[in-house]
Order: structure tokens, then C-alpha cells, then sequence
């Protein structure tokens, strides 16, 4: 598979993965203070589907990158490929999908209280960190990868993989800790 042209010029990789990781977490704080829209009950019980289908995509994605290293470390890189193309594939679902669920509802303020609380914040600061820091570091990886540059890739995914995997299983956990407060809870 040949990769596509801008990946093949280094420079301008470098440059779109610079730009993509720039948008993405203005786009998601902006969407913390921007006003969400009047919607009727109905349209807002319908959308609290979207938290767990993100919890959804962030396990699967866990899994994914499991089952990619397991590949990997297999010798099979075509497995490895196509389990880490589902893996980037789905976690650009998720941002899709949590773009429209905050650029559409209120925030829902945890109600856990004592050290269960403490515990959620501090997961939750360090997935909203991390999922930040790590849109740069998973497309570099991808990009260096699909253009052939394999010795890069091996070295940014030393670190992207244990970082991806985190954001990925906090991203399930700030879920199941949240979702008992959703004014439309699925449970």
C-alpha cells in the first residue's frame, strides 16, 4: 500500500499533524463555553446514547491496540496495520461523536462526593491531558509508519502506545463514573 503523497514529504506531515493537533482541542474547549442549543426533551434523552457508544469506541480501541501489539510482536505487520488503521479509525468516531454530544448538550457536573470524587477529577484531568498530548504522537506514528519510516515509528510509539492505551481505558472509566449523573442516564 503506497502511502499518500503529503505523507511521503516529511515536511508536510509534520505541518497537517501539527495543524490537526492544534484544531482539535481548541475545537473541544470552545465547545466548554459555548452556549448548547434549546433542544426538546426527546432530542436531548436521544443523544445521551452518544457517551456510551464513545465508551464504546474507546474500549474497542483499547482492545484494538492489544491485539495490534500482539500482532506485531507476531511478526504479522499486515495485521498490525489494519488493527491500528481500526484503531485510528475509531477513535476519530469518537471525537466526531463527542464533538456533537458537548456541542449539543449542558455539561453534567459529577455528583460523586469524598474520595470517589477525587479520584474521577483526577482521572478525568489526566485523560483531557493525555487525549491532548496524544493526537500529535498517534499521527506521527501513523504517518512515519504509512510513509515507510519504520525506525521513527518505533521510536514515537514507545511512548504513544502506553499513553494511547491510557487515554483509551480512562476514557471508559470517566464514562461508567459519569454516566449515573446524565439527566437521561442509560442505566
Amino acid at each position: 500500500m503506497n502511502a499518500p503523497v503529503f505523507i511521503q514529504n516529511e515536511r508536510t506531515a509534520r505541518k497537517f499533524v501539527i495543524a490537526i493537533s492544534l484544531v482539535i482541542p481548541i475545537v473541544v474547549t470552545v465547545l466548554r463555553y459555548i452556549p448548547t442549543p434549546e433542544l426538546d426533551e426527546g432530542t436531548k434523552s436521544t443523544l445521551y446514547f452518544l457517551p456510551m457508544l464513545n465508551a464504546l469506541l474507546n474500549g474497542s480501541t483499547f482492545l484494538l491496540l492489544i491485539a495490534a501489539l500482539v500482532a506485531i510482536k507476531n511478526k504479522n505487520v499486515e495485521a498490525h496495520r489494519k488493527l491500528t488503521t481500526l484503531g485510528m479509525t475509531f477513535s476519530a468516531l469518537f471525537l466526531v461523536s463527542y464533538v456533537i454530544f458537548h456541542a449539543t448538550t449542558s455539561h453534567t457536573p459529577y455528583g460523586g462526593e469524598g474520595t470517589v470524587k477525587t479520584i474521577y477529577y483526577f482521572i478525568l484531568f489526566s485523560h483531557i491531558v493525555l487525549s491532548a498530548a496524544i493526537v500529535p504522537l498517534v499521527l506521527f506514528a501513523f504517518t512515519h509508519a504509512l510513509a515507510g519510516r519504520i525506525d521513527k515509528h518505533r521510536k514515537i510509539v514507545k511512548y504513544t502506545f502506553p499513553l494511547w492505551l491510557y487515554v483509551t481505558l480512562t476514557g471508559v472509566i470517566v464514562y461508567f463514573m459519569i454516566s449515573p449523573f446524565y439527566p437521561f442516564s442509560p442505566f
